[in-house]
């Protein structure tokens, strides 16, 4: 554990996290910046999730703000494997090694909802599914921010998605089962921070 460990190995720890975290925030950046604005909603996340970390653990932290990066990389047509991107991306992941973030990475927003409808839902089970501050958190962190990555509510993200994909796209569909679920992620890591003393409607101030 990161607590038992000396200064100096604390440090090594530190700066060999700091450079994970930048070479997956460069990989994200080559796979998703030719995809629209893709780009510029995980760097919204991303943001969000370095403004929470202070409050998490050090491999917490690492998890969120990595998992904030590459939450979309199984959009990439690089990766393609399913056509559906959180089991993309988490079947990238686990090839790499980085289990506990490919586990996060499957399940982010209640993946599981669609992944059903998608008959899918038997290959994302291959992820054990985290339940922790650290998975709502994520959640949050991606269903709070827009396309754009700006600061949005649940409901105009699920406006934004239904607008963009039509009423009777399976990724709709999926959205309105999960609606609930959603809700109490965020719900849930809104009274985390709250309790922390952080007042969610700063994490989107600049």
């Amino acid at each position: 554990m990161v607590e038992s460990l000396s200064l100096s190995e604390k440090d090594a720890l530190t700066l060999r996290n700091q450079a994970l975290l930048a070479s997956f925030a460069r990989l994200a950046e080559a796979l998703l910046s030719p995809l629209g604005a893709r780009w510029l909603h995980v760097q919204g996340v991303a943001r969000v999730a370095v403004r929470m970390s202070s409050l998490l653990a050090p491999d917490d932290v690492w998890h969120l703000i990595a998992a904030a990066y590459l939450h979309d990389v199984g959009y990439a047509p690089a990766l393609w494997h399913t056509g559906f991107h959180p089991v993309d991306g988490a079947l990238f992941l686990r090839q790499q090694g980085y289990e506990r973030l490919a586990c996060l990475v499957a399940h982010h927003s209640e993946a599981r909802f669609e992944a059903h409808l998608r008959g899918l839902e038997d290959l994302l089970l291959r992820f054990p599914r985290e339940r922790s501050v650290v998975a709502d958190a994520l959640t949050f962190c991606d269903l709070t921010t827009s396309p754009l990555g700006t600061r949005v509510s649940l409901q105009e993200r699920a406006r934004e998605v239904t607008l963009r994909y039509g009423l009777d796209h399976i990724v709709t569909q999926a959205l309105r089962q999960a609606l609930p679920t959603k809700a109490l992620a965020i719900a849930r890591t809104r009274r985390w921070l709250r309790r922390h003393r952080l007042d969610p409607d700063q994490l989107f101030t600049e």
